[in-house]
């Protein structure tokens, strides 16, 4: 269709581009080579980065927080996939149950898939409450943080010790 419509003299052999491509010293801010060219002769990165930065509770469970959201997502995926496979869900958890090692180990492994979604959950409500303007006090921050994990390790236990 386009070698028709190029044949009729509708579209030229060589189609003007819509966008001029640019170089990248168009774009450069004045003092930008400077600038590098100071921090590359003193020694410095491009950019912070986290090996310079002290680890702080607040800094870890916000990392914790995001990573928990994904790794339960990852699990709740999983499962849902499981629902598709051969045999169903249920023909999984029923070879799981076959080759379950003893109860403690068990309850330690249920622990371990319950933590994501406990403490991404409590979390959350801690994170609802600053929404609200509340507890961003450092000494608050601090108490409600360990507090907040805690009571997910208590209660992922409790729920798998229940299950």
């Amino acid at each position: 269709m386009a070698t028709l419509a190029r044949l009729s003299g509708q579209i030229s052999a060589r189609p003007t581009p819509l966008l001029r491509l640019l170089s990248t010293s168009e774009y450069k801010v004045p003092g930008t080579k400077e600038f590098f060219d100071k921090n590359a002769n003193l020694g410095r990165p491009m950019s912070p980065h986290l090996t310079i930065y002290k680890p702080q509770l607040t800094s870890m469970l916000s990392i914790m927080h995001r990573g928990t959201g994904v790794a339960y997502s990852a699990v709740v995926y999983g499962g849902a996939i499981l629902t598709v496979c051969p045999g169903g869900f249920s023909s999984y958890v029923h070879l799981a149950e076959t080759y379950a090692p003893g109860a403690g180990l068990m309850i330690a492994i249920k622990s371990v898939v319950l933590w994501p979604l406990v403490y991404h959950s409590l979390n959350g409500f801690r994170h609802l409450a600053w929404d609200m303007g509340k507890g961003f006090q450092i000494p608050v921050l601090y108490k409600s943080g360990w507090t907040m994990l805690a009571i997910s390790l208590a209660t992922s236990l409790i729920l798998a010790a229940s299950l």
